[in-house]
């Protein structure tokens, strides 16, 4: 199966690097100036004093033969509009579209471009990328969950299935897709504006007074917005986010908290601002999901001013 990973960040660089050892045909859509820099000194991946250097295939927007397999999205939402546009001659009629991007807000858009093209995604790793391009990995592998979003069973989840599965990644099926992206959903919204509001991990957040009740609070709100739009969590997910979000010393971070520490523009609508509004139409109150969203739209308007 011919592969596409579109984007070589902290996300798609890392899968797809992956897979390129795992002997699948990948090729990397990405800008110019990335294009440059991965065949100049390769993919790297770095997970403590360990540098991994990959030699991978880049093709730029243009460039495309051809229907892919499987196209795998894994971009940063201002760009999806454009990206959308670019990968047109890579999506043929058996192509499956897995997007691996935050919340909800891509879907309908993915939807409406590609029809039943689309398949749900889920992953999760904690990665990021550096400066000079390197991708860091903080934990070892990742998840990934793939699905119908009608929840069917079909031959080419099978397919993509086994095509994402490669060494230290855990790839399965779950029997709801779209309950699986709530909850992934659940948990960024949480632990990203936990972390960021302390601008620290969770354990330093639990550390502080009234903190982890704080840090609960904070996973209430994120969850009533999931069961008002019907895709409540299980009681034995909430405990385990619960206790995840609760956790003395904890040093669990999140891309949000990272990216404000580190100066950077932040994904503040796709992972807060949007699941805020969902809460408003339903005439939920989620103040602390509110006060985070305002701290991280402050920093990417300060950003902005500075460019």
């Amino acid at each position: 199966m011919r592969i596409l990973v579109v984007g070589a960040g902290a996300v798609g660089g890392f899968v797809g690097g992956r897979l390129v050892r795992a002997g699948r045909e990948v090729d990397f859509l990405v800008r110019a100036r990335r294009a440059a820099e991965l065949r100049e000194r390769g993919l790297r991946i770095v997970d403590g004093r360990q540098v991994e250097s990959i030699e991978v295939s880049c093709v730029g927007a243009g460039g495309l033969a051809g229907p892919y397999g499987l196209i795998l999205l894994a971009v940063k939402p201002a760009a999806l509009p454009s990206v959308m546009g670019d990968i047109v001659p890579g999506v043929g009629e058996g192509t499956a579209l897995v997007p691996f991007l935050n919340g909800m807000a891509h879907v309908d858009a993915l939807t409406e471009r590609f029809g039943g093209a689309v398949l749900g995604g889920v992953l999760k790793v904690v990665t990021q990328l550096d400066p000079n391009g390197d991708i860091r990995q903080f934990a070892p592998g990742g998840r990934i969950q793939v699905g119908e979003l009608d929840g069917s069973a079909s031959d080419r989840v099978t397919a993509v299935t086994e095509a994402l599965s490669a060494p230290d990644f855990t790839v399965t099926v779950p029997e709801d897709i779209v309950d699986a992206m709530w909850s992934k959903w659940v948990m960024i919204a949480t632990i990203g504006a936990v972390t960021s509001l302390v601008r620290g991990t969770i354990g330093a957040a639990v550390a502080a007074k009234d903190g982890a009740i704080f840090a609960a609070g904070t996973l209430e709100e994120a969850a009533s917005v999931a069961t008002a739009a019907g895709h409540p969590l299980g009681e034995d997910e909430l405990k385990g986010l619960r206790a995840l979000v609760t956790a003395a010393e904890s040093p669990t971070t999140s891309s949000l908290s990272r990216e404000l520490v580190a100066g950077r523009p932040t994904e503040v609508e796709n992972v807060l601002g949007d699941l805020i509004d969902r809460a408003h139409g339903f005439g939920l109150a989620v103040p602390r999901l509110e006060a985070a969203a305002l701290t991280l739209r402050a920093h990417n308007a300060r950003v902005a001013d500075a460019r």
